[in-house]
């Protein structure tokens, strides 16, 4: 989930006539009407409080100035960006609204469980002691994931790829598809070693290497016949990595120590390096030809709503803190934007 943040408080100008009246009316009944919580902007007249934005731009700056302090000209410019996120919530938050879009407490539930299971048993320990509110922390995760719901039917749904655009891409780009040496590989691993020289003396007197990887080795992909199936450099643990790149096809090596365990492996294929045909990286393509349209699709949406909306700055930044945008310049305490 996106993380949330804030800003330092601005001067404020001469309260409106109108409110001034509403107070005194207020006044004449004996009843006393608290004031608003100052606010950072307004966007079609909904309020971003000024509290909201120091927090977001707090722990914004908390993750920008590392071991030095921000500059002046750095902290300007992420006051800006951190005002100009929230404004772009804000619409997208008001565009699902229109289109009655809403995350169901099962949806949100699924989305927290999920979470929690990434953390494990760490996932409580985020709350309480360190800071964070819990139900504040759910509230936040429901807005992004009413966000998601939005971009994805505003967005992304919008988006197809045509099998020839993606090859069109594809020749375009080969270079980004090109691979390194790969291996296809299929393993046996064990606890201990003495087990694993018994299999391998059972394998070097002839049996079946996916017989004995299904009867014995303890890996998920034993099932398969141990086949791990195709890797490049890297992917394993250096020993492992060491045998399969020097082994040919249809040898099986010895016994393998790693942190998981004792490997006995065979190769079954290898690729040198080089370039790959269409068939081979189509959906890769595909998906990688999508998600850059979408992210273009997005910057123009984005700016559509932008546009069409009125959005008043009601703290002193510095001129273009929120560029785009209808203005309201009846505003008297607003510090009206600059295109």
């Amino acid at each position: 989930m996106r993380r949330l943040g804030t800003c330092r408080l601005g001067r404020w100008g001469v309260i409106p006539f109108v409110l001034l009246l509403s107070c005194v009316a207020a006044c004449d009944s004996g009843k006393s009407t608290p004031p608003a919580p100052p606010s950072a902007a307004t966007v079609n007249g909904e309020a971003i409080l000024l509290a909201e934005f120091e927090r977001r731009l707090a722990e914004e700056m908390a993750l920008a100035k590392g071991e030095a302090p921000l500059k002046a000209e750095e902290t300007e410019s992420l006051e800006k960006a951190v005002l100009e996120d929230l404004i772009r919530e804000k619409l997208m938050l008001q565009r699902a609204r229109d289109l009655h879009l809403l995350v169901s407490e099962e949806e949100l539930a699924a989305r927290v469980e999920e979470i929690r299971k990434d953390y494990n048993d760490q996932f409580d320990k985020q709350f309480g002691n360190s800071g964070v509110d819990f139900v504040e922390w759910r509230e936040a995760l429901r807005r992004r994931m009413l966000i998601e719901k939005l971009i994805e039917r505003d967005v992304n749904a919008k988006v197809q790829v045509a099998d020839r655009e993606a090859e069109q891409y594809f020749n375009a780009n080969r270079k980004a598809y090109a691979t390194e040496r790969r291996v296809r590989v299929a393993q046996i691993v064990v606890p201990d070693r003495k087990r694993a020289e018994g299999i391998l003396k059972r394998l070097k007197a002839g049996e079946d290497f996916g017989m004995v990887a299904r009867e014995a080795s303890i890996g998920p992909e034993a099932a398969k016949g141990g086949d791990l199936g195709f890797f490049e450099r890297g992917v394993m643990p250096e020993a492992i990595d060491r045998v399969v790149f020097t082994l040919p096809p249809g040898k099986i090596s010895g016994v393998v120590k790693s942190p998981y365990g004792f490997h006995i492996i065979k190769v079954l294929a290898q690729v040198e390096a080089g370039g790959r045909i269409f068939a081979e990286v189509k959906e890769k393509v595909r998906d990688d030809l999508r998600k850059r349209r979408q992210a273009e699709f997005y910057r123009t949406w984005i700016e559509t709503l932008r546009a069409g909306a009125t959005v008043r700055i009601d703290r002193p930044l510095a001129a273009g803190a929120a560029s785009g945008g209808r203005v309201d310049r009846d505003a008297r305490q607003a510090v009206p934007e600059r295109n």
